[in-house]
């Protein structure tokens, strides 16, 4: 009893210090808003990667605009959103995206806030002649609505089309791509063998596209630590989601490497983001590595064997190999295989007759 009781003491002093780190942050924070147009980059920066984030919406929408040089004068300029060329498709995802609206909305409260996240994509977009839509676009651009409001939400939007999302509003999904073939050799600088365990698996790095396309928006389930991810993002390189996504792999080894090696295996226990991981830490591990091996150097990184991986169109559509096919092929006479190839028709089939519905039911 008395060790119980002091491990419980011990933690009620630990989410005391917690608290009061917080409270003093906050009244750094604050202080450092007063300040208007003087606040130094590099301390909302700090801020943004330090433990907690910027802590709440009301300091992300003013040290937000800030880092990126919006004022608040700004505003993309009015267009006819139905004459975008992708407007179908981007409502079908405003449509579907009703697992992040809170459950306690009215029915009109919930057709506005797809009306105004329908706005904030296409306005975004149509600032550039050559941006074009992806699918995950609109979770990022849900975040920033959150936070920042529609006006503000387009203007942001428009403005990481030309810095962090830039690679990924190009008419293909090539430089995503490269981006994703990134993950493993960071991982085996820090831990050989389980990038050597990945690339022997040959699970490849699709695992990887929801988190680095919608900056993990897609597969987490707490808005606040979505935000909080968003601090970071937003104030780091355009890699910096390649950095987090390694440091997760290199945290989440011994769950890795405790499946079998082979392909379904290995892909589903990367795919499957935990709800509870430790991102505080997370990002300091990120940051270690994004200074250890900064964009410069980690294209140029080494590794072992060519890594494969699917070609990726916009919409998300797989656009199968002739090498990936063959080994799809070899592989489906397995069990295994068998399990996978028929969940994948079956799933493909279902996002067919899904697409083919919603097209007609606009």
């Amino acid at each position: 009893k008395a060790v119980v009781s002091t491990q419980s003491t011990g933690r009620r002093r630990s989410t005391q210090d917690v608290r009061e780190r917080m409270r003093e942050k906050e009244r750094y924070i604050r202080q450092l808003i007063q300040q208007g147009d003087n606040i130094p980059l590099n301390e909302i920066r700090s801020l943004a990667l330090s433990e907690g984030g910027l802590l709440s919406n009301e300091y992300r929408r003013v040290l937000w605009l800030k880092f990126l040089g919006v004022n608040t004068e700004q505003s993309v300029t009015e267009c006819d959103i139905t004459e975008f060329r992708d407007y179908t498709q981007v409502c079908l995802d405003v449509h579907r995206c009703s697992s992040r609206l809170k459950s306690d909305l009215t029915s009109r409260e919930v057709l506005a806030i797809k009306s105004r996240l329908r706005n904030v994509i296409i306005k975004s977009l149509a600032e550039g002649p050559n941006r074009h839509y992806y699918q995950g676009y609109h979770d990022v651009s849900l975040t920033l609505l959150y936070v920042l409001g529609e006006r503000f939400a387009a203007t942001v939007m428009s403005r990481l089309c030309r810095t962090h999302l830039a690679s990924h509003i190009r008419e293909n999904l090539d430089e995503t791509s490269q981006q994703m073939k990134l993950i493993v050799p960071l991982v085996s600088q820090k831990n050989p063998e389980l990038a050597e365990f990945i690339m022997r698996s040959e699970a490849g790095t699709m695992f990887s596209l929801s988190w680095i396309i919608t900056w993990f928006a897609y597969v987490l389930n707490d808005e606040d630590i979505i935000y909080r991810l968003y601090d970071v993002f937003v104030t780091t390189p355009p890699l910096m989601p390649v950095y987090l996504s390694a440091a997760v792999i290199l945290y989440r080894k011994s769950q890795i490497m405790e499946v079998e090696c082979e392909l379904s295996s290995v892909h589903q226990v990367l795919h499957n983001l935990p709800q509870d991981l430790p991102f505080d830490m997370l990002i300091r591990n990120a940051v270690d590595l994004l200074e250890e091996f900064p964009p410069s150097v980690i294209k140029t990184l080494p590794i072992k064997q060519q890594e494969i991986i699917l070609q990726v169109s916009r919409f998300g559509y797989l656009d199968w190999s002739r090498n990936w096919a063959t080994k799809l092929l070899e592989y489906a006479n397995t069990p295994a295989g068998i399990a996978i190839t028929s969940s994948f028709l079956v799933g493909f089939a279902a996002l067919a007759i899904s697409a083919y519905s919603g097209r007609f039911s606009l």
